[in-house]
Parts: C-alpha cells; structure tokens; sequence
C-alpha cells in the first residue's frame, strides 16, 4: 500500500512539474503593444493637368512639375499682371507647358516654357521662355516654333539650341549671359537636327500637362 502510495505521489508531483514547464514556455502577448500592419504604398500619381483625359502617371516626368510650373505661374504673373487684369488676354493664352534640362550642367535644371493663344503666337512663330531652375528669366524667344532641340555642342558651358523659325531650324547660341532672342535672324541648319537629340516641349508627339496662370 505504501508503495502505491509513493508511486502515485511521484506521478502527481511529475504532472505538477510538467504543466509549470507548459505554461512556462507559453509566450504571453503584451496588450500595451499592438503590431500594426504595414500600410500599403499608394499606387495613384497625382494628376497636374486633371482637365484632359490623360493619366497621372503617364505625363512627361520633366514636364510635369507642380512646383516648377508654380514658379513659372509668378514670373508669368508678374510679367503679364495689367493684361490680365484688364481681361485682354484669353483663356487659351493663359496656359503654358515647360521641360525641365540642365543647360549648362550645373546640376540645376533650366525651365522651357511654351506659350500658346493669339496673345503669344503668330504666323512666325510664338513667344518662349527660358527660366533658370528659379524662375529667373535668362531668354525670352520670339517667333519661336516647337520642339526646341538640344544639340550636343556647348558654347560659353551652354547646350547649343536648335530652334524653328523662319521655316528652317537656327543655331542659337549662349552669348555668356542669354540666348539671342530672335531666332529667326540666326544661321540656319542645313539639315533637319538628328532624332537622338533630346527635344523640349515636344507636346505633339509627348504628354505633356498644360498649366494656367
């Protein structure tokens, strides 16, 4: 009977021991700390021009800047500011594109700014802007046509341009503080400038947002 007993006593105190060591092992969840899942990466890019039917996302990316066109908002702004009051220029005309490029390598990039309307074009051509990565104007073309290609010779540390006027394509050069600012009185290229080049305000043949001002 003693010996029963013992064994069953041994038994017990085993169970005791193993049931300790269970919930010993058991991993108790802090209520204080919550794990929160990641949050998704959002997929939608914003859409500069929501006025036409082309996406966020597929717009130029060098033409697409919010807040490179709010710097060329003021200096139109600014530049324009009795005609736009007094109503004299047009809806059409109060809207821009622009193509960022680093002309001179700085690692700024410059502003193009094409404008459009009867207030700003002709038969010759339309007005053009090209702003430092500011805002600041260093050349305001006329008769100007698009795109403006950007050749890979320099002169004075600035991309050469390739500008249409005059129906023929001019060499414009930076004289060491500007473009000229008719390209129509500037040598001719007497060929068509090669497809490799890059090409600002391209807006036919690339999407392109147009802002207001």
């Amino acid at each position: 009977m003693k010996s029963f007993f013992n064994a069953f006593l041994a038994l017990a105190i085993i169970g005791i021991v193993s049931c300790g060591i269970s919930e010993s092992n058991e991993t108790t969840a802090d209520p204080a700390v919550v794990t929160a899942e990641p949050e998704a990466a959002s997929s939608v890019v914003e859409d500069p021009d929501p006025a036409d039917t082309i996406p966020g996302e597929q717009y130029l990316i060098d033409a697409s800047s919010k807040q490179t066109a709010e710097l060329v908002k003021l200096t139109l702004q600014t530049d324009f500011k009795a005609d736009i009051e007094n109503g004299i220029i047009d809806s059409l005309s109060r809207k821009f594109v622009l193509f960022e490029y680093d002309l001179n390598e700085d690692g700024q990039k410059e502003i193009f700014v094409g404008l459009f309307g009867s207030y700003f074009c002709g038969s010759g051509g339309c007005t053009m802007y090209l702003l430092d990565s500011k805002g600041k104007k260093i050349t305001v073309f006329t008769v100007a046509g698009n795109p403006v290609v950007i050749d890979n010779n320099s002169t004075n540390g600035w991309k050469d341009l390739f500008i249409y006027s005059g129906n023929k394509y001019r060499i414009v050069k930076f004289d060491g503080k500007k473009y000229p600012s008719n390209p129509s009185i500037l040598p001719a290229l007497s060929v068509a400038p090669g497809d490799g080049l890059p090409r600002a305000l391209d807006f036919m043949n690339d999407n392109y947002p147009r802002f207001a001002f």
